[in-house]
């Protein structure tokens, strides 16, 4: 028997082909906050993505990333057991793309931080999605690095996190190689 946890500690995800590899990011207005959409087919599925910001009262650039899949009633869903998808669609290649879009959005927009935690109207499985996530960040951890971030757990709670570079004065320079 093959354990989802021990493969994942093989995976890197290297060699697994994304659904998409570029991603358009549409923006919108609520109540002076800016969200984020974006969407990839995945095998004749539409997967809808969202950047939600946390706090309007916050300086800081703070998101909450949700990626849905159609459900059984012709909308979409972030819930397993909801998902019309199960079964349909290959999950590493999914969980691939979503990575490859979160990079993305991190490349455009230099948030400082985003909420990936895994949700689900299951607890169980909301504690599962967050603990694969947390092991593919881990082997990935050089190309969150490479664009300027690393992640963080606590809890049920994983976040990717912009890494500061401040100078004596206290100023973040992210752009200055010496920090």
């Amino acid at each position: 028997m093959i354990r989802i946890k021990d493969l994942l500690t093989e995976i890197t995800l290297g060699s697994i082909a994304p659904y998409a590899t570029q991603f358009v990011w549409s923006t919108y207005q609520v109540m002076g906050q800016t969200y984020y959409d974006s969407e990839f087919d995945a095998d004749g599925r539409r997967i809808e993505m969202t950047m939600t910001p946390i706090d309007p009262q916050q300086e800081a650039a703070e998101y909450i990333f949700v990626f849905k899949t159609p459900d059984k009633w012709g909308t979409t869903s972030y819930s397993h057991s909801a998902s019309s998808a199960v079964g349909q669609l290959d999950y590493l290649r999914l969980i691939r793309t979503v990575g490859e879009a979160i990079l993305d959005f991190c490349t455009q927009y230099a948030p400082d931080s985003i909420d990936i935690s895994g949700d689900d109207g299951d607890s169980d499985m909301r504690s599962k999605k967050t603990r694969i996530y947390a092991a593919l960040l881990q082997h990935n951890a050089s190309r969150l690095a490479q664009a300027g971030y690393t992640f963080l757990r606590r809890g049920n709670s994983l976040w990717i996190v912009r890494k500061q570079a401040y100078d004596a004065t206290g100023i973040d320079t992210p752009d200055n190689p010496d920090m």
